[in-house]
Order: C-alpha cells, then structure tokens, then sequence
C-alpha cells in the first residue's frame, strides 16, 4: 500500500487493509515515482492536506491497529516499556511470567 495526498480515505479502505495478512507500506514524500502508484494495492490518502511522512504512517497505525495497540503485551518479550509522565522507564521482563 502506498500513503499519499492523492488516493482513497483510510477510513474508506481501513478494514480492507486490516484483513490482509502481509502489508508493505510505502510512505510517499515530495517525488514518489508514478510507477508506485501503479503497483500499490491501495493508494491511501490519510489526509488532504500536506503532512509530513512520519505523520501519514503514525495516522496509518492508529486506524490500523486501534487504541489496543498502547496496550499491547508481546508473548516471549524481554524488555517492557512503562508509560510514565516524565522521563524514560524500561523494565527486563521476567522469562517466567507470561504476562
């Protein structure tokens, strides 16, 4: 899929996309080849306006994966990071604990 200006809305195309096993997700910026737009499943517009790259694939991810996604716990993970007001807290899992 290809995240563009020009192209379908996500909220459009969203649960299509959701539904695909494996996604490849090409982030337009100023000069994107005509040919991407031709071999992408979907061009997906995540908004009208300009915005920047990172901005289109941070949209692109909430919509995809929804408010579950800054939850989510990883099965076999080793590091945990825990929301905090300030600064930066990382944890090393316990390889016993499922969690």
């Amino acid at each position: 899929m290809h995240l563009t200006m020009f192209g379908m809305n996500l909220p459009d195309v969203v649960e299509e996309i959701r539904g695909r096993e494996k996604i490849l997700v090409v982030v337009g910026a100023e000069k994107v080849p005509g040919e991407v737009y031709h071999l992408a499943d979907f061009n997906v517009a995540v908004t009208s306006q300009p915005h920047s790259e990172i901005s289109s694939m941070a949209i692109f991810l909430d919509h995809l994966l929804g408010p579950q996604a800054l939850v989510q716990e990883f099965p076999g993970a080793r590091v945990r990071v825990v929301p905090c007001r300030e600064g930066k807290l990382v944890e090393e899992v316990d390889p016993g604990n499922d969690r």
